[in-house]
């Protein structure tokens, strides 16, 4: 037990109440109070009518009345004779302030405030209510949603009593009413089967564990309204015995249809907040107590609960379960890493920092040299971090940077490097990688098409690699001559692990890039959806920006016919294409500036988009780079290692649906070499990635020894245009098309499947 933390606010609160002022006058009248004591089905509930707490009841919770009040849980908003203590959370290292509350509902009655001005979210802060209720074991805590009787849901607090003062808790304690819904090594979650609908009591032997729980849960939760930035939740947390529990009241109303009810004889002013839901009503009208029976209040419960469908939908989301993948992070000579919760391995628990290295073509950690190693952890929250990652390879915003990731660590040798693998739930992957490669501000529409197609990505590529795997036939993705080099660059360079977490598969940076509940609701909402194309899933792919008309699959990568990758104007038009395969066309269309749903320049848009780093480029959907010709013949050598001497020409030589270059020809006074396809000639012609191969080239000036002084690329989209238009789709979410509609319309002859 803290005694300090207990000590201190008990002394705080003799002290406040020992000023007379307000605190003290109600919790003076707290004895007083007239009740009603009520057995529902045997359930004991209490009503109290308590005149003090009126404006908790009627508190206006509107936006323009919180915007236009001072915050009475800011220091400017207090009076002269409230007090405060500090406490710093162990959890995240934030200061909270205990303060008497001045309305109580019980006595010692405490409300806790984050020390800086945050509105009412518990998103990021569960662990410290459960921190706090471990320091005070003799306290109950409690925590009342935006729209679940939070007088003040512009500020983050919680709040505190003597444990055992509400009939719910005090059940739950005794283990009585449970029905076991889910276990795992952080826990369990059951049904609390009194009074309310939608009700589950969280229990865990660790602090880690029961923040894992409550965020497992909170994810399988709808938003009732889209304005609202989390589930409609009552909270309820103590500690006992070692072990950390909570109730949770999942809700679908914020107040029942009686507090606003013409007929002041069926008017009750009761606005349920985590007391009733716990089994304690209050009112602050002697009209609402007298009105108030065991059977009213029961419905009034009951109506604004979570019915017995959505718990059920809950629940079946929160039992699901989802493969392993195993993502290649990156490689080194050396990498070093921490475990942030305990990891094992080989029989041995490891924690804090180590460092791997290869010797003798084998890992070398910790004194011993392994053909491989794994680290894993049973723990839900496991978490270990990656000092150093590159992210951005040979892209202009390329940086390195630590990342924290969840599930399970593997390294390997290859080509003489540690190569650091994570092995993660395939749905967990996800909600990174639509953080990472989107904005989690985008549309939800927009980010559930993503999903969708990241998913369907995901397991592709890992059917292909099966398939690779079993075939007797090498594969290879180059062929070379003198005059020629075709080489393409796809998810089948791996053969270690099933995708990597850069570019050049999908990004991923693990817990790294935040997300929000918007994302974790699309993982959710999308579980296990994919598209097929005759009853195979499709090997979905994306880019940023097409340009103005898809490209198909051959003219990126291997001679493979994708049917539901088909070139389209991205438009809903019904204009027809024009052969982008001949040169003409291509330089007519790329030097236009035609109707496409990417055609835009609406910030709010492209932000929905582009992480900060990618905001860097806005130019995307007609672009210029030019190049003297120094800087051209350098920049060749340098990302081809082949010295072409004097640049004299870059030649088209064969374009695909989209008017992106597949075959270009570079010229030069030493040498010439066709080379191919989009993303080698990107990759040559920049000292990074060209925006896309869907160029002209201009050339001005002639040098001494008849070279061309510059070189002027003027191109259109970013990436290689195949499948969907990150732009686009961006734009067509905004317009009000469903995110099956966006797909189809990029997915040719596509549909969307549950395949788990």
């Amino acid at each position: 037990m803290d005694f300090s933390l207990k000590e201190s606010i008990e002394s705080m609160f003799s002290r406040e109440l020992a000023f007379h002022g307000r605190a003290f006058i109600n919790h003076q009248a707290l004895s007083g109070m007239k009740v009603k004591e009520f057995d529902i089905d045997g359930y004991p509930a209490r009503l109290l009518y308590n005149p003090a707490r009126e404006a908790s009841v009627m508190a206006d919770v509107s936006e323009e009345t919180i915007r236009n009040r001072q915050c009475f849980l800011c220091e400017e908003g207090l009076s002269p004779e409230q007090l405060g203590t500090v406490w710093r959370s162990p959890a995240s290292q934030e200061d909270y302030i205990f303060r008497v509350n001045p309305f109580p509902i019980f006595n010692l009655h405490f409300t806790i405030s984050l020390s800086y001005h945050k509105r009412q979210q518990i998103e990021g802060h569960f662990a410290d209510m459960a921190a706090i209720a471990h320091a005070l074991p003799d306290y109950t805590l409690f925590y009342n949603g935006p729209m679940c009787g939070a007088s003040a849901p512009d500020h983050l607090h919680f709040q505190a009593v003597p444990a055992g003062n509400m009939p719910s808790e005090v059940i739950a304690r005794r283990g009585e009413h449970l029905k076991p819904v889910y276990s795992c090594i952080s826990g369990s979650i059951s049904r609390f089967c009194v009074w309310s609908g939608g009700s589950y009591l969280l229990q865990s032997k660790s602090l880690s564990g029961i923040d894992t729980l409550f965020s497992r849960l909170m994810s399988c939760a709808e938003i009732v309204d889209s304005t609202e930035w989390e589930p409609r939740v009552n909270i309820i947390s103590w500690w006992e015995a070692g072990t950390y529990s909570t109730l949770i009241f999942f809700r679908r109303e914020s107040r029942p249809a009686c507090f606003s009810a013409e007929d002041p004889h069926e008017r009750i002013l009761i606005s349920p907040a985590s007391v009733e839901m716990g089994g304690v009503a209050i009112v602050s009208s002697r009209e609402s107590f007298n009105l108030l029976t065991a059977d009213k209040l029961t419905s009034i419960i009951e109506e604004v609960s979570l019915n017995k469908i959505s718990s059920q939908i809950m629940e079946q989301k929160l039992k699901r379960t989802q493969a392993e993948l195993a993502v290649g992070i990156f490689s080194e000579e050396k990498i070093e890493f921490s475990f942030i919760t305990p990891y094992g391995a080989g029989g041995k628990i490891y924690k804090g920092n180590y460092k791997a290295s290869v010797k003798d073509g084998k890992v070398l950690f910790d004194g011993t040299l392994h053909n491989s190693i794994t680290f894993s952890s049973n723990e839900e929250n496991a978490r270990f971090k990656l000092k150093d990652v590159t992210i951005g390879v040979n892209f202009h915003w390329e940086r390195k940077e630590d990342q924290v990731f969840a599930g399970n660590l593997k390294l390997i040798v290859e080509k003489g490097r540690v190569t650091a693998i994570n092995l993660i739930g395939i749905e967990d992957y996800l909600i990174s990688v639509i953080s990472s490669e989107m904005s989690a501000t985008s549309s939800k529409q927009l980010l559930k098409a993503h999903a969708v197609i990241s998913r369907s990505w995901t397991l592709a590529q890992i059917v292909k690699n099966k398939e690779i795997t079993a075939s007797s036939q090498e594969y290879s993705a180059c062929t070379e001559t003198e005059e020629e080099l075709i080489k393409w660059y796809d998810r089948e360079d791996h053969t270690n692990f099933d995708v990597c977490a850069d570019d050049h598969c999908q990004r991923y940076q693990g817990l790294t890039r935040a997300s929000t509940q918007a994302v974790r609701e699309v993982i959710e909402e999308t579980w296990g959806e994919v598209l097929t194309y005759d009853g195979k899933i499709c090997d979905a792919r994306f880019s940023k920006c097409c340009g103005g008309v898809f490209e198909e699959f051959p003219y990126c990568w291997e001679d493979k016919d994708m049917p539901y990758l088909r070139k389209q104007l991205d438009n809903k038009s019904g204009v027809p294409i024009p052969d982008l395969t001949i040169e003409e066309n291509a330089r007519e269309w790329i030097y236009s500036s035609p109707e496409a749903f990417c055609n835009t320049t609406d910030r709010r848009i492209l932000s929905q988009v582009l992480n900060t780093y990618d905001q860097e480029t806005l130019n995307f959907f007609r672009w210029k780079e030019k190049y003297s010709q120094k800087e051209l013949s350098d920049l060749i050598k340098s990302r081809s290692g082949v010295d072409y001497g004097e640049i004299l020409d870059l030649i088209p030589i064969a374009r695909g649906t989209s008017g992106r270059l597949w075959k270009l020809k570079i010229v030069g006074s030493k040498r010439s070499r066709t080379i191919g396809k989009e993303l080698e000639i990107r990759r040559t012609l920049s000292p990074s990635h060209l925006y896309s191969s869907a160029f002209v080239v201009e050339k001005e000036g002639v040098t001494a020894s008849g070279a061309p002084v510059s070189f002027t690329l003027i191109g259109a989209g970013w990436g290689h245009g195949v499948g969907l238009c990150q732009i686009g789709a961006a734009v067509m979410g905004d317009l009000g098309y469903d995110y099956r509609e966006i797909l189809l319309h990029y997915f040719n002859g596509s549909s969307v499947d549950k395949q788990y």
